[in-house]
């Protein structure tokens, strides 16, 4: 399992994450490694604090990441959670959106990104 089974706190990830592959590679990519332990926290109490899952969650990530890499565009992980934790927070009790993929989605078509500043040449895309 990679990175997963070596970095503490991540168990989480590979044990709700077993069935999709692709998340999983998504989350090694991005939140695997001991660097990457006070996202997974803020990604956890994010979801934890929502009314949404951890899945839904990291489709949201997947989904914003797959937005900004088709537009040559990324920001810190950091700025892509706070995209996220808004988008459900739009949801409200008035909402009929319930999905938090569509609301990112929705919330991308509508509004684009802010945030977001040209990848350079030197970046990689960051999809996985």
């Amino acid at each position: 399992m990679g990175n997963l089974s070596r970095t503490t706190g991540i168990k989480i990830f590979a044990e709700q994450f077993a069935d999709s592959p692709q998340l999983l590679s998504f989350i090694e990519a991005n939140f695997g490694t001991a660097e990457h332990e006070a996202v997974r926290k803020d990604l956890l109490e994010s979801a934890d604090e929502s009314e949404f899952s951890l899945r839904q969650w990291v489709e949201s990530l997947r989904i914003l990441r797959s937005w900004l890499d088709a537009r040559g565009l990324s920001m810190l992980v950091e700025d892509e959670l706070g995209y996220v934790h808004c988008a459900s927070e739009s949801a409200g009790s008035g909402s009929n959106l319930t999905y938090l993929p569509g609301l990112v989605s929705e919330m991308l078509e509508t509004y684009g990104c802010e945030r977001a500043e040209p990848r350079s040449a030197s970046e990689p895309s960051s999809e996985k």
